[in-house]
């Protein structure tokens, strides 16, 4: 039997839950021998197995090889990549555990609402011989960013959990830190500035250059996951509308429906002959077209003004496209041709 692909998933957190619920979404349920195991595979994709590890520990393993690929945050990765290193990102948005790494400073400091502000403070602090502190879990995309804004003057405090404190506490002036809704930093009497973001984050997928380069077998466990992952977030804006409609023939059909652009489809209506109760009736046809779920109310209302009836609405689980977008690009990544 072929070498399983090792795929690390969150074991804690938000991100620990949402990817949890992400996969079940995409038709990957998990299954783990119980609540406590580490362990755990996808009953639809053989060939994995499944590991479960913190999210900070998972960019090492899977640059090391301990693992072949992992879901891991946009903004852990940013933090941990290294020049020239052996990780290839695989799924760069997979639309969840969205955040923003961003710059708060305490409400009190009513003058300073932009990042210019902030940097007049750092030199104000200079003047004054001491330096702005800033606590971070993010130390090197937070120097990183302030140097190109031109902001030197500045000490990074490392620190982990509950950062949203460090003003009160005193161990540091401002904080550069996760920002989902902002009602954490509201309770804690913090602001954002403008122009403060640092980063857009949200879960993505990571993996091993050189071991997803070296082994079929892992890939084509990877390109099943991804085939569900992609056909899932194709079919989520859309609602498939079928409805009963009498006509000279198909044609017919397909020309009256041209007159109205809501129920274009994708590549246009599917039309097929509706075989009636009363078998001398062969004027019946039954038109099926997909539509983004936004405009379903409209959709509807032009069905019904081209004589449509009985108009029936479902949600399709997947689209799937010729081939899968994510995997293709993979294998462009790696410089292979399947």
């Amino acid at each position: 039997m072929a070498e399983a692909l090792r795929l690390l998933v969150p074991s804690k957190g938000r991100i620990g839950e949402q990817t949890l619920d992400f996969f079940a979404r995409c038709g990957l349920d998990v299954v783990r021998p119980n609540s406590r195991a580490y362990e755990a595979t996808f009953p639809t994709v053989p060939n994995v197995a499944i590991l479960f590890q913190r999210a900070w520990q998972m960019v090492e393993q899977i640059r090391n090889g301990d693992a072949d690929a992992g879901i891991t945050g946009f903004d852990i990765l940013s933090e941990m990549r290294q020049e020239g290193d052996n990780l290839v990102v695989v799924a760069e948005d997979l639309g969840y555990s969205q955040g923003r790494l961003a710059i708060a400073v305490p409400e009190e400091w009513i003058d300073v609402r932009t990042l210019t502000d902030l940097a007049e403070v750092a030199l104000e602090f200079r003047e004054r011989g001491r330096v702005l502190r800033i606590a971070t879990t993010f130390p090197s995309q937070t120097r990183q960013f302030l140097f190109q804004q031109g902001i030197t003057y500045f000490q990074v405090v490392q620190a982990e959990g509950g950062l949203e404190a460090a003003p009160t506490l005193g161990y540091a002036d401002i904080i550069v830190d996760l920002v989902s809704t902002g009602a954490t930093l509201k309770d804690n009497r913090l602001k954002m500035i403008e122009h403060g973001v640092i980063l857009e984050t949200q879960a993505c997928l990571v993996g091993n250059r050189e071991r997803l380069r070296a082994s079929a077998a892992k890939r084509e466990a990877l390109r099943q996951i991804l085939e569900h992952i992609e056909a899932s977030q194709s079919a989520e804006p859309y609602s498939t509308l079928t409805a009963n409609m009498q006509g000279d023939s198909a044609e017919a059909i397909a020309a009256k429906l041209a007159a109205f652009p809501e129920v274009g489809g994708l590549l246009g209506p599917t039309i097929a002959r509706v075989f009636a109760r009363d078998e001398q009736d062969d004027s019946w046809f039954a038109v099926t077209v997909q539509v983004k779920s936004k405009d379903l109310l409209s959709a509807v209302a032009s069905l019904r003004q081209a004589d449509c009836m009985s108009v029936s609405v479902t949600s399709p689980h997947y689209i799937f496209a010729r081939e899968s977008s994510l995997y293709r690009g993979l294998l462009q990544t790696l410089k292979l041709e399947e």
